[in-house]
């Protein structure tokens, strides 16, 4: 099968020589037009008029109320944390099945994560999980939820869509408002992903998409935190443009800030590659299906959105038989030039979350050990 796939690649990618990353930047002709407009505007950092329309933008495209744009996903992940409440010392529900970005943010923040597993068909927060431990570990009080061993406040839930496939984010949302806590989507990977018909990332008080350049729609960097709560989102403005209270001459803040929000040169290029969203989504999708046939011949798993979801298809994934089996696909197809790679690390193996609480990870530690993921650009 390795063989045969090296070849069947080259031929789809239609690049019988050269390396095959596992992501590259698509880039229609028009956009350099519009790079060159905003050049010529001479505004280039975070005043300007390209950062309000990729906001309106992915407002349209989610169905979100509001959006701020930012410098990347991380310090989006900080924010939709900060404005929802989560404070040094509480704890915040994630899954370990996820860019480290994920777990660095919740400790920006000061609070902890805990770690539950996830559903082997979404990749993503197992609602039965999470439903098991908030059952035994959560003591419900008026003002939320709070750890039964620790007495911790249990501030947020952020799940992750990972690969950009959808988690059962409907259960995850009924289970955490049950218990009074928040939901903040990691929805990073999931620009035009949808469960139920509904955006990823319009579900919980706020969701965060990412603008890095192995992204669907690329800023070079960037992100966006979305939400439908009008002071969710005033709060995110603020936070992000230093705390700056508008007078009309003199500077003033009135809280720390941060220095977060995204450059108007990055919002044109986001607005360029807006423009071809609809065909970007096209390929990844028959990529996908070209990988499932491909994969079917020798009855191997290929990784397809799960149930009422219509993926994205970020990251395109195959399970093998093993970790053995995983180990030598990665290295035979990188020997030949085609960028493979495992899946990542589970976030409670790294030092700095090692002592942090997690539940029982047995999907997760099967995904880490037998997904490959396979490259995820646009070929045609």
């Amino acid at each position: 099968m390795f063989e045969a796939f090296v070849g069947w690649i080259r031929q789809y990618a239609q690049r019988p020589q050269a390396a095959i990353p596992l992501h590259e930047t698509y880039v229609a002709d028009h956009e350099y037009n519009i790079i060159k407009d905003c050049l010529d505007s001479r505004t280039v950092s975070s005043v300007g008029s390209y950062v309000e329309v990729l906001e309106q933008r992915i407002c349209r495209l989610t169905g979100a109320r509001y959006a701020t744009a930012v410098v990347n996903g991380t310090s989006g992940l900080h924010i939709a944390l900060l404005i929802t409440g989560v404070q040094a010392g509480d704890l915040v529900i994630t899954s370990p099945f996820s860019y480290v970005a994920t777990g660095n943010a919740i400790r920006y923040t000061g609070a902890e994560p805990v770690f539950l597993d996830i559903d082997r068909h979404t990749l993503g927060l197992s609602p039965q999980h999470l439903a098991d431990f908030l059952e035994k570990q959560a003591v419900r009080k008026p003002d939320g939820s709070y750890h039964r061993g620790s007495g911790r406040r249990i501030a947020a839930c952020l799940p992750v869509h990972a690969f950009g496939h959808p988690a059962a984010i409907d259960e995850i949302v009924a289970i955490c408002t049950h218990y009074g806590i928040p939901v903040i989507e990691d929805a990073a990977e999931s620009l035009g992903s949808y469960y139920k018909e509904r955006h990823t990332g319009t579900w919980g008080s706020a969701g965060v998409f990412s603008f890095n350049g192995n992204k669907i729609v690329t800023c070079g960097g960037g992100g966006m935190v979305v939400t439908h709560d009008r002071k969710l989102a005033a709060k995110a403005r603020h936070l992000t443009t230093q705390a700056k209270v508008r007078e009309k001459y003199s500077y003033y803040h009135d809280q720390v800030g941060y220095n977060y929000r995204m450059p108007n040169l990055n919002a044109a290029l986001g607005c360029a590659q807006m423009e071809s969203i609809e065909y970007r989504l096209e390929q990844r999708k028959a990529l996908a299906a070209a990988y499932r046939r491909f994969f079917a011949t020798y009855d191997v798993t290929f990784f397809q959105a799960p149930l009422q979801a219509a993926s994205n298809y970020w990251m395109q994934a195959v399970i093998l038989e093993s970790e053995k089996q995983r180990d030598d696909f990665v290295q035979f197809t990188n020997e030949r030039g085609i960028h493979t790679r495992p899946a990542w690390r589970l976030l409670h193996r790294f030092p700095m979350f090692s002592t942090y609480e997690a539940g029982s990870l047995t999907e997760a530690v099967f995904i880490e050990k037998q997904v490959a993921c396979l490259p995820s650009s646009i070929y045609r």
